[in-house]
């Protein structure tokens, strides 16, 4: 944040991307450290809404900055003129997206798209996990998951391409 050769456009993805890992250290990890100790959940229902969909909207996000910024190197490498249109507000733009589709998969269970189980796992079994339901979990680890790794493998692919391209122009020269 102080470094003044740090405080570049490309950067900010970098500097949301940190801040969502750090809220995983900070809202995830505790909590899921003392179930994992404890081996069964006595914080309550409500508190198990929060902590399972902070780890939700928290680890999607970090998943989405990594499409962002292969999306970002991608634009880098095949867009000659793309360093003059990586600006503050096109990459402010993309790091509000990338939240906003964070909050959109990890709310659906805090309104209700839950399986049927859910209250009995958490009352009695004393069991803390995100929402079984089948529909939400094929949303979730679609959106979440497989989608966001295609997008990566893809985007890599491209940069992989346009790499070897140039380097064989340079050699043909």
């Amino acid at each position: 944040l102080l470094e003044r050769n740090l405080q570049s456009v490309a950067n900010h993805l970098i500097l949301s991307l940190a801040v969502a890992d750090l809220l995983v250290a900070c809202l995830v990890m505790p909590l899921g450290a003392v179930y994992e100790v404890s081996k069964e959940w006595r914080l309550g229902a409500d508190l198990c809404d929060m902590w399972t969909s902070s780890d939700v909207l928290c680890c999607t996000a970090s998943i989405l900055h990594l499409v962002a910024i292969a999306l970002d190197r991608y634009w880098a490498v095949t867009d000659i003129d793309y360093a003059h249109q990586r600006t503050a507000r096109r990459i402010g733009y993309m790091i509000i997206i990338i939240w906003t589709l964070s909050v959109l998969v990890s709310i659906a269970p805090l309104l209700g798209w839950k399986d049927p189980e859910w209250e009995t796992r958490v009352y009695q079994d004393l069991q803390c996990i995100v929402s079984q339901d089948v529909g939400y979990q094929i949303f979730a680890t679609a959106s979440s998951f497989y989608v966001p790794l295609l997008v990566i493998l893809f985007l890599y692919w491209r940069i992989f391409l346009a790499a070897r391209k140039r380097i064989r122009r340079r050699q043909q020269v």
